[in-house]
């Protein structure tokens, strides 16, 4: 078995679905299907193409999600929970995993869809290991780039990271070549993010983001590089992204 079996990677599944509602008054916003498949479910098998140790963050009413999940023997992967008490945003989320987490590994939001699933993950850890990176990004072209983390870089080098910026200012100066790229979900990460996240002050909303100390990194000369997914990326948040990414996997399947 490869090296890269014995990385950890960790699934963020703690959110509320407030955009989803009513559908996530009644399940969790990562067991909502995609071409009959949960959000949850989409997001492990991308994952253990490249590691089988996964570590899912959970908040309250998520039984049904771990009821689905159970261990993970089913989908060939070791399944353990973290839960995080207080919804306080996705870095504070990702920082419930810390006592598990001894080396370089994953983080992916439990609700995203990227495909295809079978080599995004190695290439990612690969990029993140030739270039001794202290964080790789997974990043993707975006229509409307102040609902995401954007990313902006040069060659594979993140030089800066906004959570989700407004101003035209922001928006023009963050743009690549023409474009703006967003975070898609993914990343990998060295356990000094950690660190980062512990000297994170409230962000957008009161709450502490996983953009905000990846720019914290950038800023105090931590290498962070971006990985370029060409291939599907939707952020399934709101019913249009949910229609439109069915439409699309389905299409592909014909």
């Amino acid at each position: 078995m490869n090296d890269e079996y014995n990385i950890k990677a960790v699934v963020l599944a703690a959110g509320i679905g407030t955009r989803l509602q009513p559908l996530t008054y009644a399940i969790p916003k990562e067991m909502i299907h995609v071409c009959g498949k949960p959000l949850v479910q989409h997001a492990i098998e991308l994952l253990r193409h490249a590691t089988k140790n996964i570590i899912v963050i959970v908040g309250e009413k998520k039984g049904a999600l771990m009821d689905f999940l159970k261990d993970g023997r089913w989908l060939d992967v070791d399944i353990s929970y973290r839960f995080q008490e207080e919804r306080t945003g996705n870095a504070a989320a990702l920082y419930t995993a810390k006592p598990l987490i001894d080396g370089t590994f994953f983080a992916m939001y439990g609700d995203e869809i990227i495909e295809p699933k079978d080599s995004v993950a190695r290439e990612m850890i690969s990029l993140h290991r030739t270039s001794k990176a202290a964080c790789t990004v997974g990043v993707s072209t975006v229509d409307d780039p102040k609902r995401y983390g954007v990313v902006k870089f040069s060659d594979d080098r993140i030089n800066e990271m906004m959570e989700k910026p407004q101003t035209p200012q922001d928006l023009e100066r963050l743009e690549v070549n023409g474009k703006h790229y967003g975070s898609n979900g993914l990343f990998v990460f060295e356990p000094v993010v950690f660190e980062y996240i512990e000297k994170l002050r409230p962000g957008r909303n009161e709450e502490l983001w996983i953009a905000d100390a990846v720019r914290n990194m950038i800023l105090d000369g931590k290498k962070c590089v971006a990985h370029v997914h060409e291939g599907i990326y939707r952020d399934v948040g709101t019913f249009e992204a949910l229609l439109e990414v069915e439409r699309e996997l389905l299409n592909r399947m014909i």
